[in-house]
C-alpha cells in the first residue's frame, strides 16, 4: 500500500461514502509532508473517528471550515491526524484510499487495515529524517495548535506556501528541535550518533510567577534512531501534549 498519483476527483457523495465506510474502523495512515511527494511516508495505525454529527460534518465540508471533522486516533485515543473542513478531499489508489491534502506539500492517505496487517520492517534513520518525521506526525495531529522551532522541513511548511521566510533561518546551535502545544513543550536533541534525547516541560503562571516542571517519559528520555523508536517517541509526545501523564515522572519545578 504505497503512495502514487493515480487520483480521482470524486463527487462529494463519493467522498462521504468512502469516509463513512472508515468510521470507527481500524485504518492505516500514510503521512507525507515534503515538497517531494514521492518519498517514504510516515506509516501509523489507528482508528478513524468522526468528530461531529453527520449533518455538521456536511456543513463544515461545504463551508470549508477550519474546525475539525475527523480524527484518526492511536490505541490510547490520541490524535495521529486531524481533518478539517478546509482540507481538499480525493479518492486515491484506485479509489481504495481516502486522501486529504492539507496543502500541496502535505497529504494524508487513509486505507483500510486488514486483520493480519503487519508493520513495515525496521528502518534506520538519521537525525534529520527523524525530526522531519516528528514534524509530520505532530502537525498532522495538532494542526494549527502546534508550534515548532525551527521547522525541520521549512520548505514543506505553511509559511513556504505563502512565500514567508522561516522564523529560524537554520538549525539551532545545539541542533535541537522544539515542538509545543499550549503550555507543553517537547525538545528533541541528538544523543550520540544513533539516538535522540527528549525533554518534556510543562509551564504555568501562578500569582505572576512562571513555573516549569520537567517530566521524564515512562521508558526514559533516550530513543534510538529507528522507525520503531520514533513511533514510540511520537506516542509519548502525543500523550504529554494531551495531558495523559501516566507513567511520566516529574523531575523539577522552578
Amino acid at each position: 500500500m504505497g503512495l502514487d498519483d493515480r487520483t480521482h476527483i470524486p463527487s462529494m457523495s463519493e467522498v462521504l461514502e468512502r469516509l463513512l465506510s472508515f468510521a470507527d474502523a481500524p485504518v492505516v495512515v500514510l503521512l507525507l509532508r515534503a515538497t517531494d511527494q514521492t518519498r517514504r511516508p510516515v506509516r501509523r495505525y489507528g482508528t478513524l473517528r468522526l468528530s461531529v454529527p453527520l449533518d455538521v460534518l456536511h456543513a463544515r465540508l461545504r463551508s470549508r471550515s477550519t474546525a475539525p471533522v475527523v480524527r484518526i486516533v492511536d490505541a490510547a485515543g490520541l490524535p495521529i491526524a486531524t481533518l478539517t473542513g478546509r482540507d481538499d478531499l480525493e479518492l486515491a489508489l484506485a479509489g481504495e484510499a481516502l486522501r486529504w491534502r492539507i496543502r500541496p506539500t502535505f497529504r494524508i492517505d487513509v486505507l483500510e487495515r486488514g486483520d493480519a496487517e503487519v508493520g513495515p520492517p525496521e528502518i534506520a534513520l538519521n537525525y534529520d529524517e527523524a525530526t522531519r518525521e516528528m514534524a509530520t506526525e505532530m502537525e498532522a495531529g495538532y494542526r494549527s495548535a502546534l508550534r515548532m522551532r525551527p521547522d525541520p522541513a521549512p520548505e514543506a511548511g505553511l509559511r513556504a506556501q505563502h512565500g514567508v521566510p522561516p522564523v529560524e533561518p537554520g538549525p539551532l546551535p545545539d541542533l535541537s528541535v522544539r515542538f509545543a502545544v499550549s503550555h507543553s513543550s517537547a525538545t528533541i536533541r541528538p544523543d550520540g550518533t544513533n539516538a535522540v534525547h527528549l525533554t518534556c516541560i510543562e509551564t504555568s503562571v501562578v500569582h505572576n510567577r512562571q513555573y516549569a516542571v520537567a517530566f521524564e517519559p515512562p521508558r526514559g528520555p533516550r530513543y534510538a534512531l529507528g522507525t520503531s523508536d520514533m513511533a514510540r517517541l511520537a506516542a509519548d509526545v502525543r500523550a504529554f501534549f494531551s495531558h495523559r501523564r501516566e507513567g511520566f515522572t516529574a523531575l523539577t519545578r522552578g
